[in-house]
C-alpha cells in the first residue's frame, strides 16, 4: 500500500515538474504578474498534491491542472474588490454637533413632561441600559409589555422633543437644529 502510494506521488511530481514552467507562464500571462503566478502556481501544486492518489489515472492531467488553474484566477476574481478611494467628506464630522449637543439642556425639560411610567422605562432602559428583558423582571412584566411601553413612551418623547424643544430634522430624519430654551 505504502509503495502504491510513492509511485502515485513519485507520477504526479513527475508530470509536476514537466509542467511547472508553462503553467507559470500561463498564470502569468493571465494576471500579469509573477508574484501573484507565483503564489497561484503553490496553491495549484496543493490541489495536485491533494489530488495525487488518483493524478496519473486521469485521462488527462494537464487538462485538469488548467481547469484547476482557470478557477483558481476565477475565485481570485470574485475575492477581489476593487478599490476605490473615499470621498474625505464622509469622515468629517456630525453637520449639526451644536444642536445635538445644546438638546442635552432641554432633556430633562422634556422628561419631566412625560408620565412617571414613561420617564422611568426610558431611563432604566435608554440611560442607564438595561436590557428589556432586565427591566421586565424588575418591573414584573412580560417582556413584550416592556417593549410596547417603551415603544409608546420613545413616541410621547419624541413629540414632546418636536413640541417643547422646537426640534427639525433633516431629510434623513437627523435632529439638524433647535430653537435655544430661554
Amino acid at each position: 500500500m505504502m509503495e502504491a502510494l510513492h509511485q502515485f506521488n513519485r507520477c504526479m511530481t513527475t508530470f509536476w515538474a514537466q509542467h511547472q514552467t508553462e503553467l507559470h507562464r500561463f498564470l502569468k500571462a493571465k494576471t500579469g504578474d509573477s508574484e501573484l503566478a507565483s503564489d497561484l502556481l503553490q496553491e495549484l501544486f496543493l490541489k495536485a498534491r491533494a489530488a495525487s492518489d488518483t493524478f496519473c489515472q486521469m485521462q488527462n492531467p494537464r487538462a485538469w491542472l488548467y481547469t484547476c488553474a482557470r478557477h483558481l484566477l476565477i475565485d481570485m476574481h470574485r475575492k477581489a474588490k476593487p478599490y476605490q478611494a473615499l470621498d474625505e467628506s464622509l469622515f468629517s464630522q456630525e453637520e449639526y454637533p451644536a444642536a445635538i449637543t445644546t438638546l442635552t439642556e432641554c432633556l430633562p425639560l422634556v422628561l419631566q413632561a412625560l408620565s412617571e411610567e414613561e420617564r422611568e422605562i426610558i431611563e432604566l432602559c435608554d440611560i442607564q441600559e438595561y436590557k428589556q428583558k432586565e427591566v421586565a423582571a424588575l418591573k414584573s412584566l412580560s417582556l413584550p409589555a416592556v417593549k410596547s411601553r417603551l415603544l409608546r413612551a420613545r413616541q410621547h418623547l419624541k413629540q414632546q422633543l418636536i413640541d417643547i424643544c422646537t426640534i427639525e430634522m433633516d431629510e434623513f430624519a437627523h435632529v439638524c437644529c433647535h430653537k435655544k430654551m430661554s
